[in-house]
């Protein structure tokens, strides 16, 4: 079987089941505050409350996410950033292509080095 849903929070899914079960016409909102939103593995901050809030009134909605950024001064007038969350499904090796990519062609400046760093 295959879906387009996103992931939740097991616990969330199951409060929200039993305010259904319990009373079957709870609004939107009510189910907002038991269940707010996907809950995605590699985290990332969800942008919006809009499109959530129609996949759960209509069926059908976008949860647009971006990653976690943080700016790191590494010595005197140098910065790192630091991407230490990732958008649910984005490959971290198409992405390190991809903004390797963006410097080479100057479409981007200022990156003089990337590493990948994983830290367990």
């Amino acid at each position: 079987m295959a879906t387009n849903i996103p992931t939740h929070n097991l616990g969330e899914t199951i409060d929200a089941a039993l305010l259904v079960l319990d009373n079957e016409f709870a609004t939107v909102d009510q189910l907002l505050e038991v269940l707010p939103g996907p809950d995605f593995p590699t985290a990332g901050i969800i942008l919006g409350r809009a499109g959530i809030r129609s996949a759960y009134e209509t069926g059908r909605g976008s949860v647009m996410v971006r990653g976690r950024v943080a700016i790191e001064e590494v010595r005197k007038e140098r910065e790192a950033l630091i991407i230490t969350e990732l958008p649910y499904q984005v490959n971290k090796a198409t992405l390190v292509e991809k903004i390797a990519e963006l410097v080479r062609d100057k479409r981007i400046e200022g990156i003089a080095d990337m590493r990948d760093r994983i830290l367990a």
